[in-house]
């Protein structure tokens, strides 16, 4: 059975107006109509750009020369404008809060039927049922900015979902979520697509855990060009992440480490359909033979908390009665769901906001008293968004 186009990249090639060279170079890819399609790439190699070709954002927002063929739904879209466009391509960004448009959760799901003079009864019937589907309906009245991370995506998927758009485009939906919080969205996606047959594109360096649901294809994009269009399977049996400098499932690398050769037949697009009955024995050899690490010598504490406590309202402690103790040369990573106070607790240590309780101290010495300007001469910080710094 063939399945209908709905995106067409033929010959196609884009430079920014500000790049001295294209961005993108001689683009053939066809996406079929109900298909969900994983694109992956180093970081500047053009995926992003991609994305931005399919919602408009290029030649509408960002200006550059443009040359071959790009049709969404059978319409070239430089014959077209970024608003017919946004009837057919639906966009969740990176960064929901760049998002969001309204005061409240459904206000901000509303602002196209409000565009639209969508009458008011009709409006307010289909935010509450766009809202049920992503599992908003009761936070409806909520501020989108005091959401978690997990439901501001939410937020931004309905409202792009009100139009009842062909394309659903993600870009890089899971690079603001802890790892749990990602498969739920991941879930919700997955769901989507395949209840409402809806054309999925989803833009992402993390493909192990967009891989914790089936995709089509995976089309891997490498210095603005396609290095290629595989199902999981053939491109997880190939050298093609590896020899590109993007990760691959650590369940893959752990195969060839344990001198698995990893074909298409195993099925390693997934955890879930991996053949383990064929490479449980050289995994289990591997594991034994493997040995601990030798630890290193103990080292004077660099950094130390003693019952630290902070809340930014009455309400809730964000963090209560923190210890811990990081020796000099120590590399150490914190870790917790959205929500769970590490960037507070990154912002105490930094003096950004003021522990309620308890003590840091720096090689011994209290820090109580020291100003953000001595914090930052001995602890460099950089944060989650480079926007921010720069």
């Amino acid at each position: 059975m063939t399945r209908e186009p709905v995106i067409e990249f033929r010959d196609f090639s884009f430079q920014y107006y500000s790049q001295a060279e294209p961005t993108l170079h001689d683009i053939n890819l066809t996406i079929c109509k109900g298909e969900k399609v994983l694109i992956v790439g180093p970081s500047g190699s053009g995926k992003s750009t991609l994305g931005h070709c399919l919602n408009g954002l290029i030649p509408f927002a960002y200006k550059g020369t443009m040359s071959g063929s790009l049709k969404v739904a059978g319409e070239e879209t430089q014959d077209g404008n970024i608003f017919e466009l946004s009837k057919k391509v639906g966009t969740v960004l990176q960064d929901s809060d760049g998002q969001f448009i309204g005061l409240t959760v459904g206000e901000d799901i509303a602002f196209t039927l409000e565009n639209d003079c969508e009458e008011q009864g009709r409006m307010k019937e289909v935010v509450q049922s766009v809202a049920d589907i992503v599992d908003m309906g009761t936070l409806l009245n909520s501020s989108p900015f005091e959401l978690s991370g997990g439901q501001k995506q939410r937020v931004a998927f309905a409202g792009v979902m009100v139009n009842d758009v062909e394309i659903l485009l993600f870009d890089e939906p899971l690079a603001n979520l802890d790892p749990a919080t990602g498969k739920t969205a991941i879930d919700l996606i997955d769901r989507i697509q395949k209840q409402y047959q809806k054309t999925v594109v989803i833009i992402e360096h993390r493909l192990e855990d967009v891989l914790y649901r089936d995709v089509d294809r995976i089309v891997v994009v490498s210095d603005g060009r396609i290095a290629a269009d595989m199902t999981p399977d053939e491109l997880i049996s190939s050298d093609i992440l590896i020899n590109l400098g993007i990760r691959e499932p650590l369940y893959a690398t752990a195969l060839k480490y344990a001198g698995v050769t990893v074909t298409p037949d195993m099925h390693p697009g997934h955890l879930a359909t991996l053949d383990m009955e064929r490479v449980r024995e050289p995994l289990q050899k591997w594991f034994q033979s493997r040995k601990p690490r030798g630890t290193a010598p103990e080292q004077e504490d660099i950094l130390s908390a003693e019952h630290l406590s902070f809340q930014y309202t009455k309400k809730r402690k964000i963090l209560q009665d923190i210890n811990f103790h990081i020796k000099a040369g120590e590399m150490v990573s914190i870790v917790g769901t959205n929500g769970a106070g590490k960037s507070t607790l990154a912002k105490v240590i930094c003096g950004f906001v003021h522990e309620d309780e308890g003590a840091l101290y720096f090689e011994g010495e209290s820090m109580a008293d020291w100003t953000i300007k001595e914090r930052s001469q001995k602890i460099g910080y950089v944060m989650q968004n480079p926007n921010q710094m720069i």
